[in-house]
């Protein structure tokens, strides 16, 4: 009997989430590695804090090019906006460690979770 790898589960079951579902997923897992970014400039390792950022980069140009222009006009655009800043900003992280900077990302991240996690809970609310 052959069973599905751990990861292979996880793949099925983000694939199973309605969309606002991924998004949030992809905040939370954006704001641990910010935290860890966090954590590795704060004692100065800089490998760690680099991986981190790159990942946490990844998950923003997901987040970009999952953008829907046409149906979130205005709205998608100053995300798209808003994602580009943070890249720029990670790599202002990368080429010049501040805290500060960090900080300001985090704290958009964090906020922008918020606002996803409520909006996934009516979503889910009205399909149930």
């Amino acid at each position: 009997m052959s069973y599905a790898s751990p990861s292979r589960y996880r793949e099925m079951e983000v694939l199973a989430m309605q969309p606002a579902q991924r998004v949030v997923l992809l905040y939370s897992h954006l704001l641990v590695l910010l935290r860890q970014a966090r954590r590795h400039l704060e004692r100065g390792e800089i490998e760690q804090r680099g991986e981190r950022l790159f990942r946490a980069e990844e998950i923003v140009r997901e987040l970009q090019v999952s953008l829907n222009h046409e149906v979130g006009g205005e709205l998608a655009g100053r995300l798209a906006n808003l994602y580009t800043w943070m890249v720029s900003e990670f790599a202002g992280v990368h080429a010049r460690p501040d805290l500060e900077r960090l900080d300001a990302v985090t704290k958009i991240v964090a906020e922008l979770y918020e606002a996803w996690q409520s909006a996934a809970l009516q979503v889910l609310g009205q399909s149930a």
